[in-house]
């Protein structure tokens, strides 16, 4: 038993590498329907503190969430940038238009990792913590198109129309979280607050050119295509507060907030390597400012039978400070900012040769509900399932490949297996997650990416997706 825990704690901490993305970027998705914010699991960490109060004893619990992700992107020739004749001016000739127009397709596998401890220490009503795990996160890597694979005229037409917005990529946080709650006996009121010490990092690849369009060719006939690595990371600390209400036997009433990580502003600093067209390459120190969103959950449980038990829940996810991501010359100053205007363009006060490029976002704030249920067959086995939507934090205006989202419904059903009564419990959830299709037009002049230093080429075009994932985990009680 010991080392059938060992193996996979082991595992899940490999696979922290390779985060799964089930929608926008927040993987929070751990421990399927015990996952919530009412919940006494030891999951209760992330999603809401005050529940490491309910339990008893120490409890060790290891998870991987192993996930299968779709994508098919159309994009239409109306989003390329400039569609030319081939004649003296850069841009995409006729005769090539299928190099930035046409059908992308991406099928990954991934994952994401949970492991924590949570004990009383031996005093009644106490629950303290510690965890590890990756609650932000998202990775792709694009199939190619064999078309081009050996075009010299349009060598970089090989990795897709999708190429300007990501080719490989990875943003991940990990989350480091310690944290402790008590239940006050006589209202039956259990609080909790815990502190996440975070790391991030974003690798990405794609197409670009000096201009920020999508053009093949330049006005001499050239290849203008080039590429640009982002390797970024940095640390920051968050927080969270949850409250848990008992007010009837079998009811308990629930409310958590977790805070934006650095508590606002997320920097992030690395290198961004350049190479434009046949140009030699270039390396550049840069600050990448970001802000993530914090998140307000509330919920209840009720169990109106020993064999029965119902969960209703919802949040807000702050989505709509995540403007932008700002390159910054980390070279210029350490007080260098990013300030611009709502289209993109340079604010008042902005020095201009402190930003290298900005890639705008204007996420909007999202928001879920959910609802699930528990069945005990036997006391030692337990079958769950639940229904779950998520509303979309991408813009029309802002939309690309990199970090697309839809509207989406989680459908899951689990099992949970005590296979030592009251030490082992093993639990296993598929969920599938059904995203919306979702048609953007192409942008007119003047919108949100066409100005500099915001340019960016259109991410215009049809999207659909789907993830299927699977949640493995064991619990370890004594």
């Amino acid at each position: 038993m010991q080392r059938w825990i060992l193996i996979v704690s082991s595992l899940i901490l490999g696979a922290a590498a390779t985060p799964a993305r089930a929608g926008g970027f927040l993987t929070a998705h751990f421990a399927g329907e015990l996952g919530n914010v009412a919940t006494d699991h030891p999951t209760a960490i992330y999603f809401n503190p005050a529940g490491l109060a309910l339990g008893v004893g120490w409890r060790i619990y290891a998870e991987g969430l192993i996930a299968w992700r779709t994508v098919e992107y159309t994009r239409p020739e109306g989003a390329i940038s400039n569609v030319t004749d081939g004649e003296g001016a850069p841009g995409t000739p006729q005769g090539g238009v299928d190099t930035n127009a046409g059908k992308a397709t991406l099928s990954n596998i991934a994952a994401a990792p949970f492991l924590g401890v949570v004990t009383d220490l031996g005093v009644p009503n106490l629950g303290v913590g510690v965890a590890f795990y990756a609650p932000f996160g998202g990775q792709a890597s694009w199939d190619k198109d064999d078309d081009f694979a050996d075009s010299e005229q349009y060598p970089g037409a090989e990795d897709g129309v999708q190429r300007w917005a990501t080719i490989d990529g990875e943003l991940r946080s990990l989350y480091l979280t310690v944290a402790g709650a008590y239940r006050l006996p006589g209202p039956r009121l259990a609080f909790g607050a815990g502190v996440n010490f975070t790391e991030s990092n974003i690798f990405t690849v794609r197409a670009r050119t000096p201009q920020g369009t999508d053009d093949v060719i330049g006005a001499a006939g050239e290849v203008a295509e080039g590429r640009s690595m982002i390797d970024t990371s940095g640390f920051a600390v968050a927080a969270s507060l949850g409250v848990n209400w008992e007010p009837m036997d079998g009811l308990w009433i629930a409310a958590s907030y977790q805070s934006q990580p650095g508590f606002g502003n997320s920097t992030q600093s690395g290198t961004l390597t350049n190479k434009f067209g046949n140009g030699t390459v270039l390396e550049e120190q840069i600050r990448l400012e970001q802000e993530l969103p914090d998140i307000y959950r509330v919920g209840a449980r009720y169990r109106p039978t020993p064999q029965v038990e119902l969960r209703v829940s919802g949040d807000l996810q702050r989505w709509s400070v995540f403007e932008h991501q700002c390159l910054l010359d980390n070279s210029v100053s350490d007080d260098a900012k990013c300030e611009l205007n709502k289209d993109g363009s340079y604010g008042p006060d902005q020095v201009r040769e402190d930003i290298i490029v900005n890639i705008p976002r204007e996420w909007k704030d999202t928001f879920g509900v959910r609802a699930g249920a528990s069945y005990w067959l036997t006391p030692d086995l337990e079958l769950d399932g639940g229904v779950h939507y998520d509303s979309s934090a991408v813009p029309d205006k802002t939309i690309d490949a990199s970090l697309l989202d839809q509207d989406k419904i989680f459908v899951r059903a689990g099992v949970r297996w005590s296979a030592l009564p009251d030490q082992l419990l093993l639990a296993l959830t598929v969920n599938n997650v059904f995203y919306f299709e979702r048609t953007v037009a192409p942008r007119e002049d003047g919108d949100i990416g066409t100005v500099a230093p915001s340019t960016v080429p259109d991410g215009a075009g049809k999207y659909t997706s789907n993830v299927l994932f699977f949640n493995l985990g064991a619990e370890y009680r004594f």
